[in-house]
């Protein structure tokens, strides 16, 4: 029996990347999952990676910046599985955004509007929006668990990234209040803070050759670049009991980087 068994997790962003590994691994635990993404083909090919393991899975299409979109994805959860218990919010745009909207991923001076809104409206409202409509799912049921992806840029500044940083400081910041807010309603809510995870997300933009892969790796103490794994580890930790004293923290996850 896995460290799951019998609850529901929804996973946003969960078609790819670290999203598609914490699904997996929350299924492999025992859990029944709802995976979201925007797009079908995504949500599809997850779907098909859990189910032949042998997990139980449904899935949700829609933006996590949409209201409707976020609560259909909720109703889904508990008229398929009757509630929630793990609400991991997971889904971002960084680096990604780039060949979506311009120059999302430089300094204020250079950022559009534009691409101000859209990362505000992923990373940070599609955040909000999920713990408005999921948080009293998780009342309903006693307890729950309420996991948030930042950054470890939330911990420093830089020259640029600078809409992403703030989206990320952001969920740190909204991470603690409701920790804080509803902890004696039983539950609880963490922040993880990935460093440099080889993901779609980077992997064309930051990993564009063995060179600078290597030059990250030796600036990590641990010598080498993060997983997708290695994030769905600590995200099964801190869904499952075997975090129960654990509420309102903010976890780096970056090899010792910002050691």
């Amino acid at each position: 029996m896995g460290i799951l068994e019998g609850r529901v997790a929804i996973i946003t962003g969960s078609g790819r990347g670290q999203g598609l590994a914490a699904a997996k691994l929350f299924a492999r635990e025992g859990a029944r999952v709802v995976v979201n993404d925007l797009d079908q083909e995504s949500v599809s090919d997850a779907l098909a990676a859990i189910k032949d393991e042998g997990g139980v899975a449904v899935g949700a299409v829609g933006d996590v910046s949409k209201s409707e979109d976020v609560r259909r994805a909720l109703a889904l959860a508990k008229d398929t599985f009757g509630g929630l218990d793990i609400l991991y919010n997971n889904a971002g745009i960084g680096f990604s955004a780039k060949a979506r909207m311009g120059v999302a991923m430089t300094d204020t001076l250079s950022c559009t509007e534009e691409d101000w809104d859209r990362i505000m409206a992923i990373n940070l409202t599609g955040v909000f929006l999920m713990c408005k409509y999921g948080i009293p799912m998780l009342i309903e049921r006693g307890k729950g668990v309420v996991i948030n992806t930042a950054s470890v840029a939330a911990l420093r500044g830089g020259p640029s990234a600078h809409a992403y940083t703030a989206t990320k400081g952001g969920v740190v910041a909204l991470t603690r209040s409701l920790a804080a807010t509803y902890g004696q309603k039983g539950v609880r809510a963490n922040a993880i803070l990935p460093g440099v995870i080889d993901t779609d997300m980077i992997h064309d933009t930051m990993l564009t050759s063995n060179t600078i892969r290597d030059a990250i790796s030796q600036r990590t103490p641990v010598g080498r670049i993060g997983t997708p794994d290695d994030i769905a580890q600590l995200a099964l930790y801190l869904a499952s009991d075997l975090s129960g004293f654990v509420t309102g923290q903010a976890i780096a996850i970056d090899g010792g980087m910002t050691a």
